[in-house]
């Protein structure tokens, strides 16, 4: 493994990644830098390369804590803040020279707490570096300058090296912004790429689903309507009145239940029913079969626009026993069904069922009909109320398990 590649670390996160990989590859770089930086003035300027063996230190304790820990925000942390106080403190205090390179650390410094530390750390540390600079420049540059003193020969090339380190660094923060920019372009659009052709699988899934679905529907319906038609064969043989009339409320069951079928073969949303569509189809189907030739007039007005398939069957066939009992016991020369469908506070849904007509037998309360009226509200969770006046009969019916 080469030096400037990243030791093992369990870093999954792209940005991780490019952080982790940032701090490791600048301490390297600085540890090596700062190190031939120390060892030159060492020869030349003591002070000078106490500050860069500081520097170097600094440098040498993130290598080593990111090989034990692999927590880059803590070394960042701490070179960052270790290295800012070095930085500041030369800049300020050592006033017998003139501070060129400094306010070119600090921005590095800045540069590097952005974006490795976050847009807010960044601001707070490019502030300080604002203040520090902007109290050297006010208070003692001018002292600075006032010593005019010619730099040697050796002051210039450690100047150059200063400059040369520091031109270095910043190029190395661009090129690592461009490459970590390059890599999070690509694996976007790689991630794209990916994301594109799970859509298209699941797509083309669903598709293969949907018509699969439509098939089952649509045999479903068919099965349903076989059995219809052996039922209406069969009750052409019966005598009696009364078993006729039940094998007629059988096959309107069963009709109903058909019926959900090929709206849901005929729907492009299979999970979900167009409520006032079909409670207008099923009462007219019921209608027809049952051979009524008074006029019936029909209103359906829903709050709900769909209906889930779960709840669609115990609520059709709820308003087919409704409807099949007008039918039977209450209308005369002419009739009119209103179906009022509305949601209530706290997902409790009112289902209003009206008739206009006198009921010419008193509904038997053990009759199967009513029994399974009661069976499907249970299923529902709800409660009904009946009111029976001169206008009509009326069904109040509060639910409060509808798949909407």
């Amino acid at each position: 493994m080469g030096l400037l590649d990243t030791p093992n670390h369990s870093y999954k996160d792209f940005y991780d990644i490019a952080r982790f990989r940032l701090a490791w590859r600048i301490n390297i770089i600085l540890t090596f830098t700062l190190f031939g930086a120390t060892t030159f003035y060492f020869f030349n300027n003591p002070i000078t390369a106490i500050q860069y063996f500081s520097a170097f230190i600094i440098a040498i304790i993130g290598v080593i804590y990111l090989v034990v820990t692999k927590k880059y925000i803590l070394v960042s942390y701490f070179m960052v803040i270790s290295s800012m106080i070095l930085v500041i403190t030369t800049m300020l205090f050592t006033l017998d020279v003139t501070h060129l390179v400094e306010p070119l650390w600090l921005i590095i410094i800045a540069i590097f707490s952005y974006f490795n530390l976050g847009k807010r750390t960044g601001h707070v540390i490019l502030g300080i570096v604002g203040i520090a600079v902007s109290y050297y420049l006010f208070f003692n540059l001018n002292d600075n300058l006032s010593l005019k003193r010619i730099l040697t020969f050796n002051e210039l090339i450690g100047l150059i090296i200063e400059f040369s380190i520091c031109f270095f660094v910043v190029g190395y923060f661009i090129f690592n912004f461009i490459e970590t920019t390059t890599n999070a372009e690509k694996k976007f659009r790689e991630a794209n790429e990916a994301l594109n052709e799970q859509n298209k699988m699941i797509n083309l899934q669903n598709e293969e689903k949907t018509v699969l679905l439509q098939e089952i529907h649509h045999r479903v319906k068919n099965n349903l309507q076989v059995i219809t038609s052996l039922l209406r064969l069969q009750s052409a043989d019966i005598k009696s009145k009364e078993t006729k009339i039940h094998f007629t409320d059988a096959i309107n069951r069963v009709m109903t239940m058909s019926l959900i079928h090929q709206k849901m073969y005929e729907s492009k949303n299979l999970s979900q029913l167009d409520v006032s569509d079909y409670f207008e189809t099923l009462i007219k189907d019921l209608i027809r079969s049952s051979s009524v030739k008074i006029p019936i007039e029909i209103s359906i007005n829903s709050h709900l626009e769909k209906v889930g398939s779960k709840t669609i069957v115990p609520l059709a066939l709820m308003i087919a026993e409704l409807v099949s009992n007008s039918i039977k016991h209450a209308f005369d020369n002419s009739g009119k069904i209103v179906v009022h469908l509305s949601a209530e506070i706290n997902n409790v849904f009112e289902l209003t069922y009206k008739d206009n007509g006198i009921w010419k037998e008193q509904a038997n309360n053990n009759s199967f009909g009513l029994q399974l009226i009661e069976t499907l509200i249970e299923q529902l969770e709800g409660t009904k109320s009946v009111q029976t006046s001169e206008n009509g009969t009326e069904y109040c019916i509060s639910l409060s398990n509808l798949d909407v």
